[in-house]
């Protein structure tokens, strides 16, 4: 007989002694745990959906396919990790070429903060804006001329579904996609809480318990 079934039988034949029942050895059981110091482990935080990196190609390539407008949104939305509420506040004015930074000006709580934009997305961004000095950097065709996080949401969700994608995709979910991705390649867990602009680094954290691809 092994150890745990030695002090089961002892604690079986103690609870039946006793007399106690289900309830009654659940109280008891917690007590004696409570006087003996044990604690629970700490669970990690489940992991955070995001899209594969064959399901990222999966959604660029369909929302190029709808448009170039479109892919060039959707690849904006995604790079920089915005939130879909920062991401129609961006306007022409909030990218430097010099600097290739994106800055976002609405964040979360009112928070400023400066994303970093690779050189092609810079080169296809500047294509984009053409001799536009102002105004909304993407501009929705219909008055008021600027897109509705409801728009967003709508949008990423068409092209999710016509990419035959078996998940379910919202904006929110490009944005989980690209924190992990910055995690795997390295990037520290405090650039990636400035990148996101994060207010408490625990909620970056549950990004890096995802798996590496």
């Amino acid at each position: 007989m092994g150890y745990i079934e030695k002090i089961s039988d002892k604690i079986a034949k103690l609870i039946i002694k006793e007399g106690l029942d289900y309830n009654q050895t659940k109280a008891v059981f917690k007590a004696a745990r409570q006087k003996a110091g044990l604690k629970p482990e700490k669970k990690m935080v489940g992991t955070v959906e995001r899209l594969s990196l064959e399901e990222e190609l999966t959604f660029i390539n369909q929302a190029y396919q709808e448009s170039g407008r479109t892919g060039l949104m959707m690849q904006t939305l995604l790079e920089t990790g915005c939130r879909a509420s920062e991401f129609i506040e961006l306007r022409v004015e909030d990218v430097s070429f010099a600097e290739r930074l994106i800055t976002i000006h609405k964040g979360k709580g009112g928070k400023r903060r400066e994303v970093p934009v690779r050189e092609d997305l810079a080169k296809q961004l500047k294509i984009h804006i053409g001799k536009r000095k102002a105004g909304p950097l993407f501009k929705s065709r219909q008055k008021p001329y600027k897109y509705t996080r409801q728009r967003i949401g709508q949008i990423v969700r068409g092209i999710a579904q016509k990419a035959a994608i078996n998940k379910r995709i919202y904006p929110h979910l490009l944005r989980h996609t690209v924190a992990t991705k910055l995690l795997n390649l390295g990037m520290g867990i405090a650039e990636v809480q400035k990148f996101l602009g994060h207010k408490d680094i625990a909620t970056t954290q549950l990004y890096a318990v995802m798996n590496l691809p």
